[in-house]
């Protein structure tokens, strides 16, 4: 990731002294400078240079390389002067989760592939046996928990189970001696990687780190990658000296990398009015005023022929089965290291009301605002893409704010007729009195790592319903998924913010979240005071010129005035 603490240095120095065995001495002079680039004479704690660091990695896992299949001088120089490459860009490098260990276990050559699961077939045992369930199995023989948060403790020799805590007294009043109970042997990767390189009928290990821990074997080894996700580990082992042919495997899997993860299906549940009976989910959400408790509605059985979504319980008219309830709100976790990612190009954008007066007669107008924006080039122009709508009058709220559904469904409409939002990652919807600062949203996207393809918006704040319309972020996939369905989300009498419309909207289409709520900074939300925050992405409402630009200045600058070089006057 860049910087070499001080842990990372001793793995490293230990790392050099297992490549450094007689297989390795003809890359001793490249390891050497390694074992200097990484722990030097220096103990200190502090973080080296990224740079020194990045390379300091590539001589080092080079050097290894070089001793196992016989890469040397011009080959490393060229390696050497390659740039970094990520998953984002498209490719992976041999040195992406490799690890190639061909000294003892019977001099047999393994190469550990991590974040990564390889097909498997021949002959395919299981090395460890399930871990046990909790309460209700006995976890003697496996020292292991199925569940999370779990651990396996002994009431007497004859019965251990899994729980979450241990008393000497149960409730029957029964004595535990409440010992922890571990597995025989550790349930890790390394573990799962050494009875396969010990075992000679061992080509193809698989580990999962999920439920505690699982290893399979199969007497084939295979290059074909069938699923990308950090809980996995793919260890292919061969006989001594076989370590050209690993890395010919190593080619065909780096080749199949960054691997493209397949898109969730999209659930499809029923609106209030209409048959249920095969979907047996519904979309509508019952929120209370503050959105600090909300309840779906569930599918019931009115009669042989049609069910219903309410919200309460049915009539006794119906004949009442509840078949459902509402659908998932899915949240999608960061992609792995071997999963290909969304990228960060930004197309933003602003809808102006150009001729309306401020709400309030101490407030700039839009339109002033935005020209301020303009002026210095700052905000949306900061963006890989940017446009300036024009909005059109909605009814204003007492608070300053707008009801405008149906001023923003028409919005989209030319957004989508435009067509500029296809050329980007993602799409973010800006208000001109929020002072955004588009780079930092990029760093928030590089740790969120969104899947390739995914249909994603971003929830900005731990605020009632967690997505206010100051700052929409959501990728191209799921603005197409909106701009082709949302109209289906307009039934009856609406009324209200777009935000929150928008948000039920997506979520009962089938566009999946992510969740940042330090993306956004609101006064709506009660998060007034200083925008000195340097990880907030956008800092709402400023609605005064002199306000927006001394918030920026102390983005930017740290303070208000006087500005720093980036700065704008006050």
């Amino acid at each position: 990731g860049g910087f070499g603490t001080r842990r990372q240095q001793q793995q490293a120095e230990s790392r050099f002294r297992h490549c450094t065995s007689e297989a390795a001495m003809a890359s001793e002079s490249r390891l050497e400078e390694a074992h200097l680039m990484l722990v030097g004479p220096s103990s200190s704690e502090e973080d080296l240079p990224p740079v020194q660091h990045k390379r300091a990695l590539k001589v080092l896992t080079f050097g290894c390389l070089a001793a196992f299949v016989g890469f040397a001088g011009a080959g490393l120089d060229r390696w050497l002067a390659m740039p970094a490459q990520s998953a984002r860009s498209g490719a992976a490098t041999n040195s992406q989760g490799l690890f190639l260990d061909e000294f003892g276990g019977g001099g047999r050559a393994c190469m550990d592939y991590s974040g990564v699961k390889l097909a498997e077939s021949g002959v395919t045992r299981v090395l460890w046996p399930a871990c046990s369930k909790k309460w209700s199995e006995d976890c003697s023989s496996t020292g292991c928990c199925a569940d999370v948060g779990m651990k396996c403790y002994q009431k007497n020799s004859d019965w251990s189970t899994c729980m979450a805590g241990c008393s000497s007294k149960d409730p029957q009043n029964e004595s535990w001696t409440c010992n922890i109970i571990d597995s025989p042997e550790p349930r890790t990767s390394k573990t799962c990687h050494d009875r396969c390189r010990a075992d000679s009928t061992c080509l193809l290990a698989i580990y999962n780190a999920d439920c505690s821990g699982s290893c399979s074997f199969s007497q084939e080894s295979q290059s074909e990658v069938v699923w990308a996700s950090n809980n996995f580990n793919s260890t292919i082992c061969g006989p001594e000296g076989s370590a050209s042919e690993l890395k010919v495997v190593v080619d065909k899997v780096t080749a199949q990398l960054p691997f493209e993860q397949p898109l969730l299906p999209i659930q499809s549940c029923s609106w209030g009015g209409e048959d249920c009976s095969q979907t047996k989910c519904c979309n509508e959400v019952l929120c209370d005023e503050k959105f600090t408790s909300c309840f779906a509605y569930s599918c019931y059985k009115k009669t042989e022929y049609f069910s219903g979504c309410r919200s309460d319980a049915p009539p006794p008219d119906w004949v009442g089965t509840w078949l459902g309830g509402g659908r998932e709100h899915r949240s999608i976790g960061p992609a792995g290291q071997q999963v290909a990612v969304q990228g960060t190009s930004l197309y933003c954008f602003s809808v102006i009301n150009w001729n309306t007066p401020a709400p309030k007669p101490f407030w700039d107008t839009e339109a002033q605002l935005a020209n301020n924006i303009k002026a210095h080039g700052v905000s949306i122009l900061q963006c890989d893409g940017n446009d300036f709508y024009d909005g059109v009058p909605t009814p204003t709220a007492a608070w300053g704010s707008f009801s405008n559904i149906d001023a923003f469904q028409q919005i989209w409409k030319i957004v989508q007729a435009k067509g500029a939002y296809k050329n980007f990652d993602w799409t973010v919807k800006v208000d001109a009195d929020a002072v955004f600062i588009p780079s930092r949203l990029k760093m928030h996207l590089d740790k969120l790592r969104t899947p390739r393809g995914a249909r994603v918006y971003l929830e900005n704040t731990n605020f009632q319903f967690k997505f206010m319309g100051a700052l929409e972020v959501l990728t191209r996939e799921a603005l197409e998924l909106f701009l082709e369905n949302g109209h289906t989300c307009i039934r009856g009498e609406h009324s209200g913010g777009e935000d929150f419309f928008m948000k039920g909207c997506m979520d009962a289409i089938g566009v999946d979240h992510q969740s940042d709520s330090d993306l956004l900074r609101d006064k709506y939300a009660a998060q007034d005071g200083p925008c000195t925050d340097g990880w907030a992405v956008a800092f709402h409402f400023h609605k005064k010129i002199s306000s927006w630009n001394w918030c920026y200045n102390e983005a930017v600058c740290g303070v208000g005035y006087p500005p720093c070089p980036e700065g704008l006057q006050t």
